[in-house]
């Protein structure tokens, strides 16, 4: 997967989800994924709901399904398809257990330096799923406990890199690891950042975050 020119396809994508994102404001929190899927899944099954009802009120009233009342039903198969895709997607997301969570929440409490949660990335080529990372300082450290391979790993990183904005040839530095001491270490190096720097570690942050779900 070629890196794409920050001039098209990010600042495109970025500006097209970045209003859908504004409205999940649990973006980034612990629980967004789990919280999405299940919401999905009640919209879907109330959109299936209302399909089946539609069609048997126009076959028993009717007796035929060929009424103006099956356009009703054509139109909200369309919502109740995108939710039930949207709802297998989040089950392809593995976020942390509890205990992997409050794990990774006393590193942020020690270091006092805040994580970002539930990140996913959704592309032509597939989408990948990272449970909690922390971006800070031209740093982007990324821990994936279910990921053991290198391959897939760089694969990560990649994706990660879509948003990876080259300012006079440095841009964030990308890791990404499955192990929790390598995560605290790497997360320790870094130091907090200016106001510019921070203003900038926001921006993307909200970039990453609006490349997903």
């Amino acid at each position: 997967m070629k890196k794409i020119d920050d001039s098209t396809y990010k600042a495109i994508k970025y500006e097209k989800k970045a209003g859908k994102r504004s409205l999940a404001k649990d973006s980034g929190c612990y629980g967004h994924v789990k919280g999405r899927r299940n919401s999905r899944l009640i919209i879907a099954i109330i959109l299936l709901l209302m399909i089946i009802s539609d069609v048997l009120f126009s076959v028993m009233i009717f007796h035929t399904r060929k009424t103006w009342l099956i356009i009703i039903a054509c139109i909200l198969s369309i919502p109740f398809a995108r939710n039930l895709i949207d709802f297998f997607m989040c089950l392809r997301c593995k976020p942390l257990s509890k205990e992997e969570y409050e794990e990774v929440e006393q590193i942020a409490r020690d270091t006092g330096k805040k994580l970002t949660y539930d990140v996913s990335i959704t592309d032509e080529d597939g989408l990948i799923f990272i449970p909690t990372l922390m971006l800070m300082n031209n740093n982007i450290i990324a821990y994936t406990p279910g990921v053991k391979d290198t391959k897939e790993k760089e694969k990560i990183k990649r994706y990660i890199d879509m948003v990876n904005v080259q300012e006079e040839g440095k841009g964030y530095r990308i890791v990404v690891t499955d192990n929790l001491n390598t995560f605290k270490k790497e997360i320790n190096k870094i130091k907090e950042p200016g106001s510019a720097g921070k203003e900038k570690d926001r921006e993307m942050t909200e970039r990453l975050l609006s490349l997903g779900f």
